[in-house]
């Protein structure tokens, strides 16, 4: 890839200096898109690729949702573990059969000359009584895939491939390799 490779850096809107995003819209999608356009301001030579996620639980109506990311969060700021999120989820009592979820991602690739692409996954499973597994974040203890593991129990590789994220990245990855086999641009179209 060699030209094309060097057209790509990865980092995030900290690292870009970008502004602080409030993922304050209604649906996945524009809370990534609002991100992308964050860190393209930051560096305007940039494809920028972010993303907005989050579980959705059946007995919830659909809760947390796009409110997944507060959910997660003590008062204090700290992540919770499993038992928290179980406890934030308030599923206490809930049987099996109806702690049924979702977890969804919309990826944002916004590319330097305008061009917006987008990408969507979702895994369905159900939330468990407890945690368990030490690999992942978030709700990645307590979602157990159909074929009985957690999230936090697969290797990255299967996370990948079968997780919302790696799903919806997977929907951007043809417009992001048209972009790398173009030749370089000198700025934002405009």
């Amino acid at each position: 890839m060699g030209a094309a490779a060097s057209r790509v850096r990865i980092g995030d809107l900290r690292s870009l200096g970008a502004p602080a995003v409030v993922e304050d819209a209604d649906i996945y999608a524009a809370n990534a898109s609002k991100k992308a356009h964050a860190a393209a301001i930051a560096d305007p030579a940039a494809a920028v690729l972010a993303d907005d996620s989050g579980i959705e639980v059946a007995a919830l109506g659909g809760a947390p949702g796009i409110q997944s990311a507060r959910w997660a969060t003590a008062a204090d700021g700290t992540p919770l573990d499993g038992a928290g999120l179980n406890a934030a989820l308030r599923l206490d009592g809930v049987p099996e059969p109806q702690r049924g979820a979702r977890l969804v991602c919309a990826v944002a690739l916004l590319l330097p000359d305008g061009r917006l692409g987008t990408g969507w996954g979702e895994v369905a499973g159900h939330i468990a009584h407890d945690q368990r597994g030490a690999r992942g974040f978030g709700y990645d203890a307590v979602f157990v895939l159909p074929d009985g593991r957690r999230l936090s129990e697969v290797g990255a590789a299967v996370k990948d491939l079968v997780g919302h994220r790696g799903q919806a990245v997977r929907g951007v990855v043809p417009e992001l390799r048209r972009w790398l086999r173009e030749p370089a641009a000198t700025g934002p179209a405009g």
